[in-house]
């Protein structure tokens, strides 16, 4: 059994090495193949900086949708294997655990894919700056986080089946999931600039893939999060909301959103006070947001 890896880039040099790193150490990949999708900045350099035989760059110039980071993985004719394992990568993904323990506990369970359990981390109004320095630990920069979402990310290779991105999100037939989550640190939120720019990039791309109808605001400070909503991370992880989180009183903010909340409670993440929140009518909701 091989794993193999597969990353579709785009101006995401500032992080790309942190992530590189991380994947080499943790990821027990045979191989990791990471395609530049017409950057502006140093990415392609950056990855570049990592070719070897385990790391293999090259440039993918096709219009981005999210089907593309499948159809990826079946062009690679005769590499893969039925029993080989395949991890859906991004750029500002950090691994933070072996893959491969998790890997070989989903063979235990004859599952054929494993999600994500992402801490991820945001701007606050306790940040003194909002650069960013690729040689600087992202979380020393960005250190307030959540444990609020996960995808499907790491899949068993059967050469009868091609997956695709609509039946993922479905999770149809024959996805069967592994009951354990791969962590990962993840860092939408980086700098100002950057920011900035991948909203300009997912909301020009948007018209074509249909892929970014989430993104509510295209101005990056709007992504910004009160910074006693979250965690500080110090080393260890801490799973649910900060002491005393009130649902009703909590403005909308990019780390509560209601897949958010949906994802917490799914896996069992909040207290019997905030899932009472779900059931709470618009105007209990109100009441309590005045109380």
């Amino acid at each position: 059994m091989n794993i193999y890896g597969f990353m579709i880039v785009k101006d995401e040099a500032d992080i790309l090495a942190q992530t590189i790193l991380s994947l080499i150490k943790f990821g027990s990949f045979k191989k990791i193949f990471i395609y530049d999708n017409g950057s502006k900045d140093a990415t392609l350099q950056t990855a570049q900086q990592f070719s070897s035989n385990q790391v293999v760059v090259s440039q993918l110039l096709e219009q981005f949708t999210d089907n593309l980071k499948y159809e990826n993985v079946y062009r690679q004719v005769g590499l893969l294997q039925d029993g080989d394992w395949f991890a859906i990568l991004d750029a500002d993904e950090i691994y933070q655990e072996p893959l491969l323990p998790v890997v070989l506990n989903a063979e235990l369970e004859q599952a054929n894919f494993i999600e994500t359990r992402s801490a991820q981390f945001y701007f606050t109004d306790d940040n003194k700056n909002h650069e960013f320095k690729p040689d600087i630990a992202a979380a020393e920069q960005r250190p307030h986080y959540l444990i609020n979402y996960g995808e499907p990310r790491i899949f068993k290779y059967n050469s009868k089946t091609k997956l695709t991105a609509d039946q993922i999100k479905k999770k149809a037939h024959p996805l069967v999931v592994s009951s354990k989550l791969f962590l990962i640190h993840h860092f939408q939120f980086r700098s100002a600039s950057q920011t900035q720019r991948r909203l300009d990039i997912r909301l020009a791309n948007n018209v074509h893939s249909k892929n970014w109808g989430h993104i509510n605001s295209a101005n990056w400070q709007d992504y910004m999060v009160c910074a006693r909503y979250l965690h500080r991370y110090d080393g260890n992880l801490r799973e649910g909301l900060p002491a005393g989180a009130n649902l009703y009183k909590i403005k909308n903010n990019a780390a509560y959103t209601m897949a958010n909340l949906l994802w917490l409670r799914k896996h069992g993440y909040l207290t019997p006070d905030q899932m009472e929140f779900f059931d709470a009518s618009r105007l209990q909701r109100l009441i309590r947001k005045l109380w």
